[in-house]
């Protein structure tokens, strides 16, 4: 799975997943091609739960604190993370 973390000035943090680069773009063309906001995308579950616990990601300081929540979530929602996390 392909993750993928968009920050839209303004307006909340959104994360959704794709199963893989075709996925991707489906949903991207889907959509009339990238979003004109800041994305960051992780490859698979194992890099993006890295992403999610480095403290020292200068994203998630701040107001970031909303960006890696919702990766989290994402990450829960694909049950990459246990539940008790």
């Amino acid at each position: 799975m392909i993750y993928v973390l968009e920050l839209p000035e303004g307006q909340a943090p959104y994360a959704w997943f794709a199963y893989d680069a075709e996925d991707l773009s489906a949903k991207l063309d889907a959509r009339g091609g990238p979003p004109a906001c800041e994305m960051r995308l992780w490859p698979d579950e194992e890099s993006a739960v890295l992403a999610l616990e480095d403290d020292t990601e200068p994203l998630w300081h701040g107001p970031g604190w909303r960006a890696r929540m919702a990766l989290r979530e994402q990450l829960i929602a694909t049950e990459v993370l246990a539940d008790e996390v």
